[in-house]
């Protein structure tokens, strides 16, 4: 299947000289999270994202120019197979590309949505449940605030968060936009550009802004049924439920990673997202780190694919606080680790660190409650 098959035409284009509250109020009022930075001549220029605006520290989005935000994202070729779309998609950590012609113009988007919804019917979908493939759900308490909810999504590299009652039974959820929306316009500025959190965030509960009506499954439920919830809602995340609480967190591209570890040639699927202009030796360093870690846990447990995430954070200066979140899928399930730092190198480090220690423990556990009594 190629891509023109199934992007969508509904696309927001946006000039250079645009500014920034341009793209804010289009994400605010038509839900849009990307959109395409074009010439005159409706060619690609550029790629804008509400992600890539807390990386780039904007102080003033009245005054800054769309082209001082945008970056050259990966542009996808209409007649391009939708199993590369998915690559692309999946190494941004993007939620959609633009799709261009032969001539470089825009003709459409195309989102992670869209590309497992032309996979809905692979095989490996129906093979696997939810109960092999989520994330521990990290909640928080519908009387919390705001505040606290962005800090939970910012150190855990998360956008989904279950919302729950005192009976710890799911009342709702909480995206990213969600949060921004809660925000008053002038303070804004703060949020994008990762400033210290502002007090009147504190007085805002997240019961006030969360979807009270989120996708859910339970754990036995097929991939190949939550893909299907995911396609009919549009959304991008289904929330796993046991005894009405929360236990674990299904999104599309967890689905993507599924999907790609199953058409890899290599032993083990290792996979890098949002690494950008990184400097060629560190990423040797941080590759050769990776690799032996890989290896290690390899031999533990059968490694089926080995995912690892960053996020830059600008603080002050130059300096950028990196966020990285190492997830492995193994035979015996599920591992995830996290880690900051201020070099990537120690980041990634320190994550490799705590996942090796976070399988080795379950491997010692799950060998004592298999070893005969009085052994």
């Amino acid at each position: 299947m190629k891509v023109r098959e199934i992007m969508r035409k509904d696309i927001v284009l946006l000039k250079p000289e645009d500014h920034v509250i341009d793209f804010i109020t289009l994400m605010e009022n038509d839900l849009v999270h990307e959109a395409a930075v074009v010439n005159e001549s409706g060619e690609l220029i550029g790629f804008v994202h509400y992600k890539i605006l807390a990386d780039k520290n904007v102080q003033d989005p009245t005054k800054t120019k769309i082209e001082t935000v945008m970056v050259h994202a990966p542009k996808v070729l209409e007649d391009e197979i939708i199993e590369n779309a998915a690559k692309l998609i999946f190494e941004t950590g993007f939620r959609g590309l633009p799709v261009v012609d032969k001539k470089g113009k825009v003709t459409g988007i195309v989102t992670s949505i869209d590309v497992l919804k032309g996979m809905k019917n692979e095989k490996i979908f129906s093979e696997k449940t939810a109960e092999d493939i989520m994330s521990p759900a990290i909640v928080i308490r519908e009387t919390d605030d705001i505040g606290k909810a962005r800090v939970i999504m910012r150190e855990n590299n998360i956008s989904t968060l279950p919302v729950v009652n005192e009976n710890d039974e799911l009342v709702g959820v909480v995206m990213v936009l969600d949060l921004l929306k809660a925000i008053k316009p002038k303070e804004r500025i703060s949020w994008y550009s990762m400033a210290a959190e502002k007090l009147t965030l504190m007085d805002i509960p997240v019961s006030t802004v969360m979807n009270k009506t989120p996708l859910i499954s339970e754990k036995r439920t097929s991939l190949s049924e939550i893909l299907e919830k995911m396609i009919n809602n549009n959304i991008r995340s289904c929330i796993i439920v046991e005894e009405k609480g929360p236990v674990g967190v299904v999104t599309t591209r967890d689905l993507l990673e599924v999907y790609l570890s199953s058409i890899e040639k290599e032993k083990v699927y290792v996979q890098y997202s949002g690494l950008r202009e990184e400097d060629d030796e560190v990423m040797l360093t941080v590759d050769r780190m990776v690799r032996d870690t890989v290896e290690k846990l390899h031999s533990i447990y059968p490694i089926q694919y080995f995912h690892i995430h960053v996020k830059r954070y600008k603080k002050s200066g130059d300096r950028k606080l990196f966020s990285v979140r190492c997830r492995v899928m193994t035979d015996e399930g599920v591992f995830i680790s996290k880690a900051h730092a201020w070099d990537l190198r120690d980041a990634v480090g320190s994550a490799l660190d705590k996942l090796e220690k976070i399988v080795i423990k379950h491997k010692e556990k799950l060998e004592t409650s298999h070893r005969p009594k009085g052994s």
